[in-house]
């Protein structure tokens, strides 16, 4: 879970330009709404990122249709913008997770229940194909009236430690779970959402799987660390180091810091109970 910056691109000239390259009647039909989309764009920037209460565009199902496959069948600006939102190399890493790789983008409100915003390029979000899949037209959570999801273009992740990992050993096994915890001074609405994001997304199992996959790669700098002279000091202070240039770089709540400040904590682990990394070494 991270914030990514706005595409600075014309909005205004990425609709008309797609328009103009659809062939009639669906280029007549989109831009029939013209007017309607861009007061749409405009109302949207005006309360982002609390965009799950706006008003539907009224629209023929022909002119719904015909935005949809604005984007879905793609023209030379379609394929263009698809390329400059992607490319960037900030955006390698999928914001919703922080360990996909993006590959495809993200409607933030879904074009099946908003096609006027099916080609805005503030609510393309990229994403990986898990996230988008799971993320699916979810929007507001009916129970809360609280956005599902954060938006990666216009929510801060807050600096509180709110993404906790346990660690515990098990029969010379490590055994590892990813959880949410409210800080205290945080809000209950933005909790609520980091929840609802967490357990949508299910970033708990994905975290847990990558962790292991990722911890098997450090297996034997584990075992040099720890050294003949068994030294459970030096294999924290690494660990510890590791996350502080993740905090760094990602955020307090990064899934690999949070990780491995959890292991540093863990004086079984440290004390040579990386050794149940091995069957995940070899693994890889």
């Amino acid at each position: 879970m991270r914030s990514i910056p706005l595409l600075a691109v014309d909005a205004t000239g990425v609709f008309d330009e797609i328009a103009a390259a659809k062939r009639q009647p669906r280029r007549q039909r989109i831009q029939a709404v013209r007017s309607k989309v861009l007061t749409a764009y405009e109302a949207y920037n005006n309360v982002v990122p609390e965009v799950g209460g706006l008003a539907k565009v009224q629209m023929t199902d022909k002119q719904k249709h015909a935005m949809r496959h604005a984007y879905t069948v793609e023209t030379q600006p379609m394929t263009k913008l698809r390329g400059e939102l992607l490319e960037r190399t900030i955006v390698a890493r999928c914001p919703f997770c922080g360990i996909g790789e993006t590959s495809t983008l993200d409607h933030y409100l879904p074009k099946e229940e908003y096609p006027e915003f099916s080609v805005f390029p503030n609510n393309l979000v990229p994403s990986c194909s898990v996230c988008n899949t799971h993320k699916r037209v979810l929007i507001v959570d009916e129970g809360t009236s609280v956005r599902m999801f954060l938006h990666p273009c216009y929510d801060s992740i807050p600096d509180e430690n709110f993404l906790s990992v346990r660690v515990r050993m098990e029969a010379d096994a490590l055994i590892l779970s990813y959880g949410l915890r409210q800080p205290i001074g945080m809000a209950l609405v933005v909790f609520q959402r980091l929840r609802t994001h967490f357990s949508e997304l299910k970033l708990a199992n994905r975290y847990r799987r990558m962790a292991f996959e990722h911890l098997g790669g450090q297996y034997r700098s584990l075992r040099r660390t720890y050294g003949p002279n068994k030294n459970p000091k030096r294999v924290a202070e690494q660990l510890i180091e590791g996350a502080g240039d993740f905090e760094d770089r990602f955020g307090p709540n990064y899934w690999l810091a949070r990780l491995y400040r959890a292991l540093a904590a863990d004086a079984e682990f440290c004390g040579g109970g990386f050794e149940a990394l091995q069957v995940h070494a070899q693994q890889q």
